[in-house]
């Protein structure tokens, strides 16, 4: 089963956001911050001819067509019914104005003249609350409003209303439904809805009539009034115009790509094999290529690859909150958790590896936005929790430590620091990770040399895991790094040092019959505890807190993607090391799928039914590079370019059945392992940073 908001696109301005669906209707309105409150229920389009029932436009009846503007957070949507109806609708949120305008042509595309409404019905559940909402036809303004407390959403258009009215979420579906406003109210509180009717006139065949619809967002009625007025003033073309000239701006502060053939050329991949090291039996018998069925036969496109690359920074900025710099994971879809534990909220993890893309991406203020961010999110122990809501409280948990989101930052900051911030960003960072240097220091069991037991990076397992082990590493060597840029050498020496013993502990504890284990100590039912006791298998048993028992498993031997991190990002391994190239291979037997191809996460995975994601493959793709198969890498970098949406949008799993999304979209961790691959292949050479004092 899916859940019910999983969207096709997504448009906003940083505070506001809005998700949508194929057919045009509004899923999700997210303000003031982009992880919410969420304020809509439903939402529902349509067109109304006199005498017979609103044709929502959710009704499979239409046939809908959807795709952003090239390069732009402005979506089109067209929708054709076989009444003879075509509705063309442009919107897009405003970027300097909490507005969404949505510009709607409604032409008449049958053979006789047509008398023709628009119709909107809108439940909303304000602040996310059902009770002591309020819904109101607004005289003064000739709008709609919904309000609960400090927010106000209110609904006007560039025509005066013909009817509306508010009561019962189905009553006015159904009084909207049959274009009979009369009997509702013009103002109710309680858990209750809205609809409205604008004529557009009578249409000849081949005639159309345009509406300019606006939701404006505020904390009082005069905010709200006053934004409905400002965009009635500006018009829905100037807005939609501004807003183009924001978007094609904020992309040229980008650093480009040169794909071939896309009017640049791109730096040749670095020199080495032409097959992913360790996935031939042998080396004499390698094939060309590793065959990895599902990689797409023929090139992707160039201008497909680097409008894929320049779609994945406009998502950076729609997940990146303007108030607080938290980038959150993707737009909130199962808001009841009942798939899932929830998308909408910023981990350390994902922000890392979207802010180490950002700056390589030359977006160096929106990455210096998220840090600053974390400087505020910081426990006092010095470690990250698992994960937070944009305005900085911690996010609903299952659990608190997970030991690599905090080395994952730490290493973020040591990449910023090198791109763009400089000494004067060390010095501004240096207490917040003189702390976590200091916690990951104090993690450390003397016994093994890694770090404590904890929640993996998938938040599934409690164990000593290899991949936040090398996080904790990589943690501890950007702190190294920051603190030679801040003056603190001594320190400076020490996490070098400790950074270094932690490399070679993972090497002595967590490397057996020639590869990289997932993990060591994971913790297990006592049931398996004692099946695999009775295998003799290696287990043990140790007391908890609370007086709990705690059964693990001495050695995690299950294939996972995550031992990629091993090479890239972390670097505790050499790509062209024996050992990691065997991990890899193995990697890629255990976990590759055939038919659409796709890696994925670990064996026997069974979140949303095991799927090939798309971060696990592009993974895949980083550590190609720098095994020195760069044909590989490009290979998997077309592999996503074929699995983005209709819209544009990389979800985080792939259908291997359709090789559709299968899951979360947008998911901005996808797009952020995107934009690092792209610029690994056809980035050219590293900008040198600005001179920073």
């Amino acid at each position: 089963m899916a859940a019910k908001f999983l969207p096709s696109a997504v448009l906003g301005n940083s505070r506001l956001l809005v998700t949508l669906a194929g057919s045009g209707e509004i899923q999700r309105l997210f303000w003031p911050h982009v992880d919410g409150p969420q304020h809509v229920e439903r939402l529902l389009v349509g067109i109304g001819v006199p005498g017979e029932p609103v044709i929502w436009q959710d009704d499979p009846s239409w046939q809908c067509e959807q795709a952003y503007e090239p390069d732009q957070n402005v979506l089109v949507t067209v929708a054709r019914h076989p009444r003879g109806l075509a509705v063309r609708t442009v919107e897009a949120a405003v970027p300097d104005l909490d507005i969404l305008v949505r510009q709607v042509t409604v032409t008449n595309a049958g053979r006789e003249r047509l008398p023709v409404r628009y119709a909107l019905y809108q439940w909303l559940r304000v602040d996310e609350n059902p009770l002591h909402n309020t819904a109101l036809y607004d005289e003064g303004s000739d709008s709609l409003v919904h309000y609960r407390r400090d927010v106000f959403v209110a609904l006007g258009a560039d025509r005066p209303l013909a009817a509306a009215g508010v009561g019962p979420s189905e009553a006015v579906l159904a009084a909207a439904t049959a274009q009979d406003l009369a009997g509702t109210a013009l103002i109710l509180h309680g858990d209750v809805a809205a609809a409205g009717l604008w004529d557009l006139g009578t249409l000849a065949p081949g005639e159309s009539a345009g509406l300019a619809l606006f939701w404006a967002l505020g904390s009082n009625i005069g905010q709200v009034r006053k934004l409905l007025a400002a965009a009635r003033r500006e018009g829905a073309e100037k807005l939609l115009a501004e807003t183009r000239r924001y978007w094609a701006g904020w992309l040229r502060r980008a650093r480009p790509l040169a794909v071939p053939g896309d009017g640049g050329e791109a730096a040749a991949p670095a020199p080495g094999r032409t097959a992913l090291p360790g996935l031939a039996a042998e080396p004499a018998a390698a094939p060309a290529r590793p065959a990895l069925p599902g990689l797409p036969a023929q090139p992707a496109a160039p201008g497909q690859v680097a409008e894929l690359y320049r779609r994945s920074l406009l998502v950076f900025k729609l997940m990146t909150d303007a108030g607080t710099g938290a980038v959150i994971a993707a737009p909130e879809c199962d808001p009841a958790y009942r798939y899932c534990g929830g998308y909408g909220f910023c981990w350390g993890r994902d922000a890392a590896y979207v802010t180490v893309a950002m700056d390589r991406a030359g977006l160096h203020d929106l990455a210096g936005a998220f840090y600053r961010w974390a400087l505020g999110t910081q426990e006092p122990e010095g470690w990250w929790m698992h994960r937070h809501h944009t305005t900085g409280q911690w996010g609903s948990s299952w659990g608190l430590i997970q030991t690599d989101e905090t080395g994952s930052i730490l290493y973020g900051m040591a990449v910023h620091a090198r791109l763009h911030g400089g000494a004067a960003f060390a010095r501004e960072v240096w207490p917040a990770v003189r702390r976590a240097a200091a916690w990951l220091l104090r993690n450390l069991d003397p016994e093994t040399g890694l770090p404590r037991p904890a929640v993996d990076l998938w938040e599934e397992r409690v164990g000593v895991h290899t991949y936040s082990a090398a996080a904790a590493a990589a943690g501890l060597r950007a702190a190294a790094e920051l603190a030679g840029l801040a003056g603190e050498e001594a320190a400076g020496d020490q996490y070098r040092r400790a950074a270094e013993a932690l490399r070679s502990a993972i090497w002595r504890e967590c490397v057996r019959d020639g590869v990289f284990l997932r993990g060591r100590y994971l913790q297990i039912a006592k049931d398996a505890y004692l099946a695999l006791r009775a295998a003799g298998e290696p287990v043990r048993e140790r007391p908890g807190v609370l007086g709990r028992t705690l059964w693990e498993r001495v050695w995690d031997p299950v294939m996972d993607a995550s031992l990629l991190g091993l090479a890239y990002p972390f670097a505790v391994a050499d790509p062209g090391d024996p050992v990691m190239a065997r991990t890899v291979r193995r990697v890629v037997e255990a976990l590759w799928v055939p038919g659409v191809g796709g890696l994925r996460r670990y064996e026997d995975d069974p979140y949303r039914g095991g799927n090939p994601w798309v971060l696990t493959t592009l993974w895949l793709g980083l550590y190609a590079v720098r095994a020195g198969d760069g044909d590989l890498a490009r290979q998997i970098l077309d592999w996503a370019v074929t699995r983005r949406t209709a819209t544009g949008l990389l979800p985080e799993q792939v259908d291997p059945r359709t090789g559709g999304p299968a899951w979360v979209v947008p998911l901005t961790w996808s797009h952020a392992m995107y934009v690092l691959l792209a610029l690994d292949l056809y980035g050219g050479r590293e900008p040198r940073p600005a001179p920073v004092p």
